[in-house]
């Protein structure tokens, strides 16, 4: 059964016996990690409870108006940011997690991003098995060239005119009608996604999913939480609907790379090397604008369908570390990342049926930090490092490279005061070097904040995801990668869910 505020709106009293909310499994989370785990541990005969701090929405909810969902899919309504401003960090919200607003790019963890975490238990081959079986239950395929759409056309185009490796990328989808508003939710019900595949089983296998409950903070003793207090919360107006004390053999932390950080932290779990919220990757990302002759209507179609990997590198000889893929964004998206006031940016914005985009996104080495910024939001410290902002340098530059090559007229480097250049002769990758606020950024995967690892002096978890200080406490996010994955994290995080909800014990 799936419960949303309404339920106890008509009930306020719907969960008051406490045999009611005594679990084997509470689920703190229902994104790829949270999901996968609950479905798991219940196929195993477990009774679990799943909770999600978001609503439960139906393809009938999705508007594709972006004033209407940013509040319901995102934390913060979109507007999360690192502490000096530089990049938006959007972290998914509702029932599926981030797998309702995602692109559907699955691309699996590379072998030698898993060797160098050297965990005994979870090898590269026992990961990629898991793997596998997760792209098979989410009918992962690679997109035809022949629903390719204008933008990624045109990015296919320049990659291959300058001779640079690329290809086109695997989603989740299956009945796409091609509409273009994958980041809002799918109104099709078309993705593959967590709120399709996973939390059905939950249900089948008699779980209890709890929609609209903030997870407040655990009470520990010892090495054991034995209660987890939550409150239902109204979906518009945030206010508290009515308390809940959860009590359970195990407890999962599935709320992602943030968080998951901010319950351990209101909870002061135990943490004597102070690791909780350290370690932060972000695998942060921008757009670059080329202006064409002809409409590409880039916000049309299937988003993000070709890859340029000609820069992007896991040998470590290699230093190479930008991922180029094509952009998508809508109306607010890009309005929120060009420079600009009045008649200027309104200029620009009526070139925007004309634009399209690339993405540089780096396979970051920057470490940032996740800190309470009063009770329930969140503090990210994280500015690029010299190395990092040369490798960012570098996809600006052979991004705008590409554009050209595609027939771009002109190209724009969202940097605070814009960079225009109207010929390749005009581009120095050495004047694309940012400083940390120089240009504005976007970033939807945090990862690395609860890391696995066999020394619990520089990591929270062991290799089977179990909180080092407490043996009834488990990770099954993306905070667990010990470092940044370089790739989109949705199969990866999908894979340690099934990993973890497989050996919780019942």
């Amino acid at each position: 059964m799936i419960y949303t505020f309404e339920h106890f709106l008509k009930n306020p009293k719907l969960f008051d016996s406490s045999s009611q909310l005594d679990f084997d499994v509470c689920v703190v989370g229902s994104g790829a990690g949270g999901a996968t785990a609950a479905a798991t541990a219940a196929a195993r005969g477990a009774r679990v409870l799943l909770l999600e701090a978001g609503s439960f929405l139906l393809p009938s909810d999705l508007t594709q108006r972006e004033e209407d969902m940013y509040p319901k899919l995102f934390y913060e309504a979109g507007g999360r940011r690192t502490a000096n401003r530089a990049i938006r960090v959007m972290h998914g919200m509702g029932v599926g997690g981030s797998t309702l607003h995602n692109i559907n790019l699955c691309k699996r963890t590379p072998k030698s991003i898993i060797d160098s975490w050297q965990l005994p238990h979870l090898t590269s081959e026992k990961f990629h098995q898991i793997s596998e079986d997760i792209e098979k239950e989410l009918n992962v395929a690679i997109i035809l060239d022949k629903d390719f759409n204008e933008n990624n056309w045109l990015f296919k185009t320049g990659t291959e005119r300058l001779g640079y490796k690329g290809s086109a990328l695997a989603h989740n989808r299956k009945g796409c009608a091609q509409s273009g508003f994958c980041e809002l939710g799918c109104s099709f019900n078309a993705k593959m996604n967590a709120l399709r595949i996973y939390i059905p089983q939950v249900v089948q296998h008699n779980g209890v999913v709890l929609s609209n409950t903030q997870a407040l903070h655990f009470r520990w003793a010892g090495r054991r939480i034995f209660e987890l207090t939550a409150q239902v919360i109204h979906p518009e107006t945030r206010a508290k609907i009515c308390d809940l004390n959860i009590k359970a053999k195990s407890f999962v932390l599935s709320g992602g790379g943030i968080e998951s950080v901010l319950l351990s932290q209101r909870s002061s779990l135990p943490d004597p090397y102070r690791q909780l919220g350290k370690h932060l990757h972000l695998h942060p990302g921008t757009g670059i604008c080329g202006i064409f002759s002809q409409d590409v209507l880039m916000w049309k179609g299937i988003p993000q369908s070709y890859e340029c990997t000609e820069f992007l590198s896991f040998d470590e000889k290699e230093d190479k570390r930008v991922w180029l893929v094509g952009g998508s964004a809508h109306p607010s998206g890009v309005a929120g990342m060009l420079p600009g006031f009045g008649q200027e940016h309104a200029a620009l914005m009526k070139l925007y049926p004309k634009m399209a985009s690339i993405s540089p996104m780096l396979h970051d080495h920057t470490e940032g930090q996740i800190d309470m910024d009063g009770k329930l939001l969140a503090k990210i410290s994280y500015n690029l490092s010299d190395s990092d902002r040369k490798q960012l340098a570098r996809g600006l530059f052979q991004a705008c490279k590409i554009l050209f090559a595609a027939g771009a007229e002109k190209v724009y480097v969202p940097f605070r005061k814009l960079k225009e250049f109207k010929s390749p002769d005009q581009l120095q990758e050495s004047d694309l070097y940012p400083d940390n606020m120089e240009i504005d950024m976007v970033a939807v995967h945090p990862m690395s904040t609860l890391r696995m690892g066999v020394d619990p002096t520089s990591s929270v978890t062991d290799d089977y995801g179990r909180y080092h200080h407490l043996d009834n406490l488990w990770v099954a996010d993306s905070s667990l990668f010990p470092t940044s994955l370089g790739v989109p994290p949705q199969i990866s995080i999908y894979s340690i869910g099934r990993y973890v909800g497989g050996l919780l014990p019942l």
